[in-house]
């Protein structure tokens, strides 16, 4: 499971109270008493309050090892000038899911942490009781799937009915592999989609179509059953 730091102070925490739900919802494990995190932390996002006065340098610095790192700004403030939203993040109280989602999609955000892709591998072994050719065979048939859903996701064109199938199936296949961020991610994409939010339906294909991508090649490299 993916990790997320929510940075406040103790007087704006207000902000954290509606955030960390959604969070949840999109698979993170919140943390709000962690300590900063470093280039080994499996933290993958980073949502600091405006109130912390955290430098944006130490921000950029974290960024660069990969988390996602965003500011909650309150909602009437003003931009600073020459900010780069491709760098550090902003998001406006309230905070919303489908803002929270949309700054993910921009930010590239891929919803697999290391220890889920070094699970993947221990988790076929688990669904297959062992047996390398039984393993071999799931491999094989989530592969299958999974190219044929990613295919369709991307050929989707906005088609909401198509989305919500293939959200559906990639929720099991994620399920098969360990991995609880697209499993949460495919779930909030087939309610988006079902909901009719086409937006938000959006944003979460933006996210989970290149992770897919990603488990792919990760599924491609596990040994095989000669």
């Amino acid at each position: 499971m993916t990790g997320a730091l929510l940075l406040a102070t103790p007087g704006d925490t207000r902000w954290v109270a509606g955030v960390a739900p959604i969070l949840r919802d999109l698979g993170f494990d919140v943390h709000t008493d962690t300590p900063a995190p470093d280039a080994a932390a499996d933290i993958g996002l980073v949502i600091a309050g405006a109130a912390t006065e955290i430098p944006d340098s130490l921000l950029r610095a974290w960024r660069a090892t990969g988390p996602v790192c965003a500011v909650v700004l309150p909602a009437d403030a003003v931009p600073v000038p020459g900010a780069d939203e491709g760098v550090i993040a902003c998001l406006r109280e309230p905070v919303t899911e489908a803002a929270i989602v949309a700054m993910l999609a921009r930010q590239r955000y891929l919803a697999l942490s290391p220890r889920e892709a070094a699970g993947i591998g221990p988790a076929i072994a688990s669904q297959t009781f062992g047996n390398r050719a039984f393993a071999a065979e799931l491999v094989h048939a989530l592969v299958t799937s999974a190219q044929a859903d990613l295919a369709q996701l991307r050929a989707a064109d906005g088609a909401l009915d198509t989305v919500r199938s293939v959200a559906h199936r990639l929720k099991a296949s994620a399920h098969y592999v360990g991995c609880h961020a697209l499993r949460a991610l495919a779930q909030r994409l087939e309610h988006a989609a079902s909901d009719g939010d086409a937006a938000n339906a959006a944003a979460l294909a933006a996210i989970v179509a290149p992770t897919v991508a990603r488990l792919l090649a990760l599924l491609a490299a596990l040994p095989s059953e000669k």
